[in-house]
């Protein structure tokens, strides 16, 4: 029992001074004690988020909270391990951030606003190199959205993959493996591809890294339809360490194989401001596949343009 008597000279309820048996039996306990117990301790309740979404990135189980009011554009990213893929998508939102804008369209929002900022705090461009995200671990598979307006002010939902290269490799020696199943939603659900090549690997490894890109771009040809394909060389401000003719070869038989098809260089390392392989190549590949698969839809979503806050998250609305 806690609490203390009224009475400066009783020690309860150790003892009371006026001899009851209980403390609760004498009026002095209770005077002092009776408002103690009418005070009930109430919960704390936990307060509960308003927002329907996270922020963080969206799994396949959670696109219905993208494709509910409209068909979103799917680009899938492959490559293998440590090709440059998390970093591109780190460096597509530092350039965003940035105010780089795509050609036909505005960045207006996104609903995966958490996972995209722990990519842009994670890609750390400082003059004597760059720290990059973390690698993307084998069992995930997880998609970032982009809400673009095009310039009639219609909506387009964007999403694009992010999954580990590991599984890649292995889809690329047999598209049924059971350890391949990441890799085999992205290609089956992606409207356009972003196919990496590493120029690290090539100079290292040379005919081998052909090979794997080789094996690789086969596999994405075998059931690919007219979806377009973007071969990203990546890394490329060290592109001319490649061995001239693995390079050449590579660059012919990427185009025998695919038609719907463009190459382009990027890299992470400024040797300028503003650099073409940086800030503006980065940009572009995500500007070629939207010309190719963008189309409009009935169910588009027209951005209301009369608020006065300038604020591209706060504009960002949905009906």
């Amino acid at each position: 029992m806690t609490g203390k008597c009224s009475n400066p000279d009783c020690v309860a309820p150790i003892s009371c001074h006026e001899g009851k048996g209980e403390p609760t039996e004498c009026e002095f306990w209770l005077k002092s004690n009776a408002s103690r117990s009418k005070i009930k301790t109430v919960p704390k309740k936990e307060k509960k988020s308003d927002l329907p979404w996270t922020g963080d990135a969206l799994t396949v189980d959670e696109l219905p909270k993208v494709t509910y009011r409209n068909s979103p554009v799917i680009i899938g990213i492959i490559g293998k391990a440590d090709a440059g893929k998390t970093t591109y998508l780190a460096m597509l939102f530092t350039l965003l951030l940035r105010g780089i804008k795509l050609k036909e369209f505005d960045f207006c929002g996104t609903k995966t606003i958490k996972a995209w900022d722990e990519l842009y705090q994670k890609l750390k461009v400082q003059q004597e190199g760059v720290t990059f995200p973390d690698p993307t671990p084998a069992q995930y598979i997880r998609l970032l959205h982009l809400a673009l307006r095009n310039h009639s002010k219609k909506l387009k939902d964007i999403l694009i993959s992010d999954a580990s290269g590991e599984v890649f490799s292995i889809w690329s020696k047999n598209r049924n493996d059971v350890n391949a199943e990441n890799a085999r939603w992205v290609y089956e659900h992606s409207n356009a591809f972003i196919l990496f090549i590493d120029c690290d690997d090539l100079i290292n490894r040379k005919a081998l890294a052909k090979t794997d890109i080789v094996d690789m771009a086969q596999m994405l040809k075998h059931d690919l339809g007219n979806r377009p394909v973007i071969a990203v060389w990546s890394k490329s401000d060290k592109k001319e360490e490649v061995h001239p003719v693995i390079r050449e070869k590579l660059q012919g038989e990427l185009k025998e194989l695919f038609e719907n098809y463009k190459e382009i260089d990027i890299s992470n390392f400024s040797s300028d401001d503003p650099d073409v392989l940086v800030h503006k190549n980065n940009i572009s590949v995500l500007d070629w596949l939207l010309s190719r698969v963008f189309t409009v839809s009935k169910s588009e979503i027209l951005i209301e343009n009369d608020s006065k806050i300038n604020d591209i998250f706060l504009n960002y609305k949905s009906t």
